[in-house]
């Protein structure tokens, strides 16, 4: 039986940012939208991604659809602030 080295990486990403991905993916999974961001994709391509995002291999794959929400729900908030500013005339 071979003997794996363990070894030491740097990551490219603060402990920080790492647990910024995990909310962002987070709010995803509880947010309104049916389904998933990625409906192709099984369990096993979703950890394999996560694994080359900590390795540095690949890019956020959470970061756009995560800014979609938040505009969509400023978006949403906006209209409904606004919504409520007109005047009633009698």
């Amino acid at each position: 039986m071979m003997n794996d080295l363990k070894w030491l990486f740097t990551a490219p990403y603060s402990k920080g940012e790492l647990e910024r991905e995990i909310v962002m993916a987070q709010a995803l999974i509880e947010s309104e939208r049916a389904g998933t961001a990625f409906p192709d994709s099984t369990f096993e391509d979703g950890y394999i991604a996560a694994l080359n995002f900590v390795l540095g291999n690949e890019g956020s794959n959470v970061r756009e659809e995560y800014e979609a929400l938040c505009a969509e729900v400023h978006a949403k908030s906006e209209a409904l602030s606004t919504g409520g500013e007109h005047e009633q005339t009698p």
